[in-house]
Formats: C-alpha cells, sequence, structure tokens
C-alpha cells in the first residue's frame, strides 16, 4: 500500500463512508474491554490515519465511550465505525471491518494484551504491549 493509494469502505447499510489516503500510520488489534464492549468482539483491529488524509460522507452517530474518547457508528445499521481520542491529535482509528478490502490492513502489534480474553489464541510474532501501543 504506497502513498497514493485509496481506501474506501462505510457502514453496512451505505449511510457513511469513507475514504482513506495513503499508507495507514498503524494497524493494531486491541483487546482492551472498552473497545470489546463497543465492538461486540474477543478484539478489534483498528486502522489509524491522520485526520487530514481521511473524507467522511454521512452523519454517524458519536458518543463518549470514556473521557475524551470518541466513538461512532451508525445510526441506521449500527455498524461500528471509528475510534477518536483527544490525547491523539489528528488521528482516527477505523474498524477493519469497514473498508471494502480489509485484507489489504496487515496487523501491526497487539494493544492492551493485559486485558485479552484468556481464551483466545492469536499465534503470531507481532509485538505484544500491555497497555497502549501508541503513547499517550
Amino acid at each position: 500500500m504506497g502513498e497514493n493509494s485509496v481506501s474506501d469502505g462505510g457502514c453496512r447499510c451505505g449511510e457513511v463512508k469513507i475514504q482513506a489516503r495513503g499508507r495507514p500510520e498503524t494497524v493494531t488489534y486491541c483487546h482492551c474491554r472498552d473497545c470489546r464492549r463497543s465492538s461486540g468482539a474477543p478484539v478489534s483491529l483498528f486502522v489509524g490515519y491522520r485526520t487530514d488524509r481521511v473524507e467522511r460522507r454521512g452523519e454517524p452517530k458519536v458518543y463518549e465511550s470514556s473521557p475524551g474518547v470518541r466513538r461512532s457508528f451508525c445510526y441506521e445499521c449500527g455498524s461500528p465505525i471509528s475510534y477518536e481520542d483527544e490525547r491523539l491529535p489528528g488521528r482516527v482509528y477505523f474498524h477493519v471491518g469497514v473498508f471494502n478490502e480489509p485484507e489489504k490492513f496487515e496487523p501491526q502489534a497487539h494493544s492492551w494484551f493485559s486485558q485479552r480474553l484468556w481464551w483466545l489464541d492469536l499465534r503470531d510474532d507481532l509485538p505484544r504491549y500491555r497497555e497502549s501501543s501508541v503513547p499517550r
């Protein structure tokens, strides 16, 4: 994936659409409890971009899941869309499943591995961070 590549995606019903340009800054699994509850999945895989590389169409519902953390989802179909943290200005993290070609994004690390569900066995050699992989 090069600097000039474009990745398109959106929610299940098409109400919310995104387009990200270039290479993402990070592709990271998150094992934290908050992400599990927000996604309904045992682990989330996020693709992080600078906000100036992303165009969005449609109006997702945005809520504060914890102080300074905003998550969005489609108000029509319920698809989780993104995560933004005020401690990480100028960055947005999309659930990999919103992209039309999620296979293009290769995971780079595990974040909040200390909260991983004990029965989830991911056999890879990726770095495992006890807490966040991104300094805040």
